[in-house]
């Protein structure tokens, strides 16, 4: 489908084509042929290029319909139709449809009913239509999350040489970095990461737990003027659960792109650029 607002007699053709393709789908219909390779031999021996061609089975014998598109600034006249009257004639194709932006004159409309053949109005909206800009909703969706967020409460860190149990200064420790006697760099949020894979094996929730882990070869933290060497670090907290679960709702729309009007039917269509169909009242 185009992009753009404008469109070309070649994008109208493939757009005819894809509307009675899908809402023929249900009805066992089928398109055969389309665009300028679509050609059907004629009894007089004549060929004949039929815009779109479709095929369908009745329960007792196939039958064809010919479709003929005209994207054009004038209303289509009554030579269109005799034009494609005897296209079916000569081809024995048993019904006929023409598709126009513009509409059809007077004439046009009393001589295809007479010859049997449908006339549908189909053209992109524009501003002084009724439906310009509408909104189609064409789906809720109901999103359900299922979170639970299991989270760890350090409330002392005992690292030998001195004990932490102030909570900012528990939470300043995430970022500490201390070094190895080779320079390498321990980060001690890994001490609560692995904290908090321990607690879920070891206690039940809101319990406090003490877990101990052994540095080898020991680490160093400057912390002041102090120099500290851990050997050991003992961490004492407790698990605490929240449930994060909630259900969001989104309403899916859609833009009216173009309008459908099927005179004799009397049936009226919508169609957006996602290639929506909805049929209106």
């Amino acid at each position: 489908m185009s992009e753009t607002t404008e469109i070309n007699w070649e994008d109208y053709e493939a757009i005819t084509k894809y509307i009675y393709e899908s809402l023929g789908a249900e009805h066992g219909i089928k398109v055969v042929g389309y665009g300028n390779k679509c050609i059907v031999q004629g009894k007089s021996g004549v060929k004949h290029q039929v815009d779109v061609l479709t095929e369908q089975f009745d329960g007792k014998q196939s039958f064809r319909t010919a479709i003929e598109c005209k994207y054009c600034k004038q209303k289509a006249n009554k030579d269109i139709v005799m034009k494609l009257s005897e296209i079916m004639l000569d081809s024995d194709i048993a019904k006929g449809i023409i598709v126009c932006k513009s509409g059809f004159t007077k004439d046009t409309v009393m001589y295809a009913e007479h010859k049997g053949i449908k006339l549908v109005e189909l053209k992109e909206i524009g501003e002084d239509d009724a439906d310009f800009g509408k909104d189609i909703e064409i789906a809720t969706l109901d999103l359900h999350l299922n979170v639970m967020l299991y989270r760890p409460i350090v409330t002392r860190i005992d690292l030998g040489g001195k004990v932490i149990v102030d909570e900012m200064e528990i939470m300043k420790m995430h970022y500490i970095n201390m070094h190895d006697a080779d320079g390498h760099v321990f980060n001690f949020g890994a001490v609560f990461s692995a904290f908090s894979k321990e607690l879920e094996y070891r206690e039940p929730l809101l319990k406090t737990s003490t877990v101990v882990f052994l540095i080898n070869p020991p680490v160093y933290w400057k912390s002041g003027d102090e120099v500290i060497t851990i050997e050991k670090i003992s961490m004492t907290g407790y698990r605490t659960e929240k449930d994060l679960s909630r259900t969001k709702y989104f309403t899916l729309t859609d833009r009216v792109w173009m309008m459908m009007n099927e005179l004799f039917d009397k049936r009226k269509l919508s169609l957006s650029k996602n290639g929506l169909i909805w049929h209106l009242s």
